[in-house]
């Protein structure tokens, strides 16, 4: 028995020994999946942990946060030179045509916000004989200036380091040429405009709503040095309320007839791009708020050499135009504006006939003064001065 337990005694000690000699064998190189050796595979990162290399400075979303200047976001010069309306604003019916912003009609244009000291533009003048308006800051009065070939312009220099605005807006109307704007580039960075609730308001009319002849006399004829959009009762209006606005006009135009050399009527115009892009205009999805209608001068003219052109007709062709603009602004109030160049009893009457006829409460005539001081008896700047202080008197009473 002795002997039994003996040996026994020795089998387990031998064992003991051969355990204690087997030891865990540790790799000579790191994981490949470059994991820490040591690590708790079943310990959990803690998300809220502010040194987790996964959580980075990042939005809820995900998103990194867009960088600011001053409270206004930093957008891209692809952005811009896309001329996406969110990245700047657009005035009136521009549209794109080879990736260039193209500008027709008198007083559309654009307003870029950015930091930095100067702003520069590409631009493409389609004839000799184009003008265009440059505000800075909020200028009012803005500085003329004339294109003279396809090369980069300097809207603005010498600005304090900062965030500023620059509008651009076309002098001539459609009829004297196309201006089209290739790239903007600036020697800061471009800024989202501020998203504000403005005033969406319409101009259609005719010589008058684009300023023909704003700079001449007595004597003169219109030309497009004597001329500009820029300084119409139109644009002064939509300039002094801060709107969004669109000016659908050019000289000669009227309601359906037409006369002298101008080939195109209202009806026609307002649903093209311009009165020399036939191609169609896509609305706004959002109907402006006011639409002003100026048209009546024309008509008169057309009256006064046609006997058979009576104010029945014309009040029937206004009231054909009056129910076009109430298919493409619902909900808009319409002011029909008449008398800058003075008043011809038929033509006032046919107007203030059709709106009777359509019985709407948000359809106004509103007679404005008349001034013939500039070129071929147009309004001058005075005159437009007047006439636009008498409307924004009006709207503020219908708003």
């Amino acid at each position: 028995m002795k002997k039994i337990l003996t040996v026994m005694l020795a089998i387990m000690l031998s064992c003991t020994v051969l355990v204690a000699g087997c030891k865990e064998t540790k790799p000579d190189t790191p994981p490949t999946d470059g994991t820490e050796q040591n690590k708790d595979p079943d310990k959990q990162e803690d998300p809220n942990d502010q040194n987790n290399p996964n959580e980075s400075d990042k939005e809820p979303g995900g998103q990194d946060e867009p960088e600011k200047i001053e409270g206004l976001e930093v957008v891209s010069e692809a952005e811009i030179n896309t001329f996406q309306s969110d990245a700047l604003r657009l005035f009136g019916r521009t549209y794109l045509q080879q990736k260039k912003l193209c500008l027709d009609n008198g007083a559309t244009g654009f307003e870029v916000t950015f930091y930095g000291t100067k702003l520069e533009a590409d631009l493409i003048p389609m004839t000799n004989a184009l003008y265009y308006r440059v505000f800075v800051d909020g200028d009012s009065e803005g500085t003329l200036k004339k294109p003279v070939a396809n090369r980069v312009y300097t809207l603005a220099k010498d600005l304090e380091e900062g965030v500023h605005t620059v509008r651009l807006v076309k002098s001539i109307s459609s009829q004297n040429g196309v201006l089209k704007v290739n790239k903007l580039t600036t020697d800061g960075k471009f800024l989202r405009p501020e998203k504000k609730e403005r005033l969406r308001i319409e101009f259609v009319g005719d010589s008058i709503t684009v300023g023909a002849g704003i700079f001449g006399k007595a004597g003169d004829a219109c030309a497009v040095e004597n001329s500009d959009a820029a300084k119409c009762y139109a644009y002064l209006t939509a300039q002094a309320l801060d709107a969004d606005y669109s000016i659908v006009a050019t000289e000669g135009i009227c309601v359906k007839k037409t006369i002298g050399w101008l080939t195109i009527n209202m009806l026609e115009m307002y649903e093209q791009l311009s009165s020399v892009t036939a191609g169609e205009y896509t609305y706004p999805e959002e109907s402006h708020d006011v639409v002003v209608i100026g048209l009546g001068t024309n008509d008169g003219y057309a009256m006064s050499g046609d006997r058979t052109y009576t104010q029945d007709l014309f009040a029937k062709d206004y009231t054909e135009l009056l129910d076009l603009v109430r298919s493409k602004n619902p909900h808009a109030k319409i002011v029909c504006v008449y008398g800058m160049m003075g008043v011809n009893s038929a033509i006032e009457n046919g107007i203030m006939q059709a709106i009777g006829e359509k019985g709407d409460a948000t359809i106004s005539y509103l007679q404005l003064p008349a001034e013939q001081k500039g070129a071929d008896g147009h309004p001058s700047l005075e005159g437009a001065k007047q006439q636009s202080e008498v409307l924004l008197e009006y709207l503020n009473e219908i708003l």
